[in-house]
């Protein structure tokens, strides 16, 4: 019986845990790459996810405009936001600790924000790209969003991969992560460096809101979850480890989707937060070895 019992959740697990994986991933490699060249936690980040759907769905549902116009429209102007508290802050404090707390100040006080212009109301729904069918793989129901969204998740991260390792700003970026004095003293123009990464990450975190959201709800609080997310692929990857954030991702996703299967509550935030405590104790420094600097 057991046996039986196995194979019969062995697809779910694998077609799941490898579709999650590769949305996490897509969440988690600006988070990551962000703090590779600034070397500071961006603790906003979930709330740049909430701002993308919160514009799309004023956008594209209050105000009726063409889809791919509201999303375009929402991505610019996350963008923009995210880049205006970055440097908001930069230009009042230098102190990293400080920097990343008044970060996170600023997430909560978008979700306040949110909270209040848009009557506190839950439930929202924005469209999505995709129909709301549902498709067998393997004998296991997948809906046609998440397996577009995985898909282009493995695109994106793709071409990010090549953008690092493959192209002359992608040198630049790699060696303003390891030495910005050095790099500086090279020739490299650091900040323009971390203005270009900040946007991608922001730009990366958008595409994800837009896959993802509309097979949730928009609320004030959903930026907790890919904020959670980014976090415990950034801790177990290795800070700053952009090589080692889509294993990382791979290793959340997977016991979310066991506990999911095996565990009759839903305790996939718990799992993620015991998994990042027990690397913390065990791998210190990642799956990449990468070192906090002070």
């Amino acid at each position: 019986m057991k046996i039986l019992n196995f194979f019969s959740l062995f697809f779910p697990i694998i077609i799941y845990g490898l579709l999650f994986g590769l949305n996490y991933a897509l969440i988690s490699i600006g988070f990551t790459l962000v703090f590779g060249v600034s070397k500071i936690l961006n603790l906003s980040y979930g709330a740049l996810y909430m701002t993308t759907a919160y514009m799309i769905y004023f956008f594209a549902v209050m105000n009726n405009l063409p889809l791919i116009i509201s999303i375009l429209i929402s991505i610019i102007i996350t963008i923009l936001i995210g880049l205006a508290i970055f440097y908001t802050i930069l230009k009042f404090t230098v102190n990293p600790m400080i920097f990343m707390v008044t970060m996170l100040l600023f997430a909560l006080l978008l979700q306040y924000i949110y909270s209040y212009l848009f009557g506190g109301q839950v439930g929202l729904i924005i469209p999505s790209l995709f129909p709301d069918v549902s498709i067998g793989l393997f004998g296991v129901s997948v809906n046609i969003s998440l397996l577009a969204s995985s898909l282009i998740s493995l695109l994106l991260i793709s071409l990010v991969s090549f953008w690092i390792y493959k192209t002359s700003i992608g040198r630049k970026i790699r060696a303003t992560a390891e030495d910005p004095e050095v790099s500086e003293l090279l020739g490299i123009n650091t900040k323009q460096i971390i203005i270009i990464v900040l946007s991608i990450s922001i730009l990366l975190v958008s595409i994800a809101s837009i896959l993802l959201v509309p097979t949730e709800e928009v609320t004030p609080t959903m930026w907790v979850d890919p904020f959670v997310i980014a976090f415990a692929v950034s801790i177990i990857g290795g800070l700053g480890k952009f090589e080692w954030a889509i294993p990382a991702a791979f290793i959340v996703s997977f016991a979310e989707v066991i506990s999911q299967y095996l565990i009759p509550y839903n305790v996939s935030d718990i799992v993620a937060f015991i998994i990042v405590i027990l690397f913390i104790v065990v791998f210190p420094n990642g799956l990449g070895g990468a070192r906090i600097e002070s």
